[in-house]
């Protein structure tokens, strides 16, 4: 038999989308961090594939490949890497955990490219399972698993919640030299990470996932201590200039907010700072004292989640904010020369008394949506405007609803990797609604390359802009939009011609 520490473990990371940047597999660093110290983590991801293929030559000495994938595209990419390991190896198991497979793992461990789910936070479940794997054991005792046992899906009772604050720090240093391919760059820091400073949420929005029992734990953050040390060892050790917060509400508690950011500037940790997210109705509340510390502290960027301007369509998904908190959000950001995205969904289930005319819920949606963002456009005429069609995930509050208006449930772990924010996948969703979002989408990139900030900025140094603000083509183009959007003319789409005329609006 071999040593511990000549046996190792395969993780995986599958991409959220097929183009998307690298992003740190944070999931798969937590987990490693409970064995790190008595066996070898070997980490990938989709861009990895020639070091990949030659780890998968060694799979006799691996205990098992692990895959971490949420709905949507990584399941696709994650079953695409499962079943080269299969080619590999018929014998090694495959383990599958994250969000998706908490949620359905019955039907997740039916795939033939699954063994075993890690069901919720995996840290203590995973290092049980390796361990258990090892020494050759039964699972029948591992709590917070799913498994195949004599051709039956056997799903053992759920582990206690473990608050996040008794584990270790991230293990940031598993990847090695390979930290740099996920230190970017964007436009407010030249060596920008990724970070996690709680997890879970207090609200239940009817859209999200975090409304599912296996998720619905209390909102579970670091004290503003352990954040602010975090943060500097992360700086003094990769020479960092920028951090993404990628906590799924992190203004929930403004004491603690505030200790984190005074703490940042009495260390003189200098970082320029992107929150995601944040809501709309506690970001308005928060008075001019704490907006101006933010900004002392590093903040140049929050993602919103607006969801909509129909102020009947927040009140429908729960979302628990009004219009005017989005307004005012948008404002205070300005003020403090924050960079506020603002995140809105479309086609949201129809209603039971609108099943007969789907189109007028769609239509009173829409334009209310619209409204709201000409209103932010005035705030801030540089405002970054995400818009996606509403997408079904299981186990959230509307999913449900979904199906009563005609959604289909996936009847594969196969089918759910083509569920996802870019594509239109509820059948309530008329071809002309979609015509709409699709072209406003481009409308929206087109505005922000319009602004009179951001044209000149790239004209000192692209021709094509110089050329675009000399002919005051930003001008001309950024009034029609603006007419376009206050009279819902979304007909005739002849911007599109500039698109591949000018490689400026990609």
């Amino acid at each position: 038999m071999l040593p511990i520490k000549d046996k190792f473990v395969l993780l995986f990371f599958p991409k959220p989308a097929k183009e998307t940047p690298r992003r740190v597999p944070l999931a798969l660093l937590a987990i490693a961090s409970f064995i790190e110290k008595d066996y070898e983590i070997r980490i990938f991801d989709s861009y990895d594939r020639k070091d990949y293929l030659k780890a998968l030559e060694h799979l006799d000495r691996a205990i098992c490949v692990g895959i971490s994938a949420m709905t949507g595209y990584q399941i696709t990419d994650g079953l695409n890497f499962a079943k080269l390991v299969r080619s590999k190896n018929s014998k090694i198991p495959i383990v599958w955990g994250g969000i998706h497979a908490t949620i359905n793992p019955i039907q997740t461990a039916q795939s033939p490219y699954v063994d075993i789910v890690v069901r919720g936070p995996g840290e203590e479940t995973f290092a049980e399972l390796v361990r258990v794997l090892d020494r050759g054991e039964s699972l029948d005792n591992i709590l917070g698993i799913t498994y195949k046992k004599n051709g039956l899906v056997i799903n053992n009772s759920s582990r206690p919640y473990k608050s996040i604050n008794e584990f270790p720090m991230i293990p940031y240093h598993i990847l090695g030299d390979k930290i740099e391919k996920y230190i970017r760059e964007n436009d407010y820091a030249d060596r920008n990470l990724i970070y996690l400073s709680s997890a879970g949420c207090p609200f239940r929005c009817r859209f999200c996932y975090l409304g599912n029992p296996n998720f619905e734990q209390a909102y579970d953050p670091y004290p503003a201590e352990r954040v602010i040390k975090e943060l500097k060892n992360l700086v003094g050790c990769y020479h960092l200039t920028g951090i993404e917060m990628r906590d799924s509400n992190f203004f929930v508690n403004e004491k603690r907010c505030r200790d984190i950011f005074s703490g940042l500037i009495k260390e003189g940790i200098n970082l320029r700072m992107s929150f995601f997210n944040g809501r709309a109705d506690q970001l308005a509340n928060f008075d001019d004292s704490f907006w101006e510390l933010m900004s002392r502290a590093g903040a140049v960027q929050i993602l919103v989640g607006a969801e909509s301007g129909d102020q009947e369509m927040l009140n429908y998904v729960d979302k628990k904010i009004k219009v005017d908190d989005i307004i005012e959000c948008g404002r205070k950001a300005r003020k403090f020369g924050i960079n506020m995205y603002s995140s809105f969904m479309t086609g949201f289930p129809i209603k039971k008394e609108n099943l007969t005319n789907p189109k007028k819920q769609l239509r009173k949606e829409l334009n209310s949506t619209i409204d709201l963002i000409r209103k932010l456009y005035q705030i801030n005429p540089a405002a970054d405007i995400l818009l996606f069609f509403y997408t079904p995930y299981p186990g959230s509050y509307l999913y449900d609803e979904s199906i009563r208006a005609g959604f289909e449930d996936p009847p594969s772990l196969e089918r759910w990797g083509e569920i996802n924010l870019d594509t239109l996948t509820t059948p309530w969703v008329t071809n002309a609604h979609k015509r709409k979002v699709l072209f406003l989408r481009e409308l929206f990139l087109l505005k922000k390359k319009c602004n009179s900030e951001y044209v000149d900025k790239k004209a000192k140094s692209d021709k094509k802009f110089y050329w675009f603000k000399k002919l005051r083509l930003n001008k001309i183009l950024g009034i029609f939009i603006d007419f376009r959007l206050g009279a819902k003319f979304l007909f005739f789409p002849f911007e599109k011609l500039l698109f591949p005329l000018m490689n400026i609006f990609r």
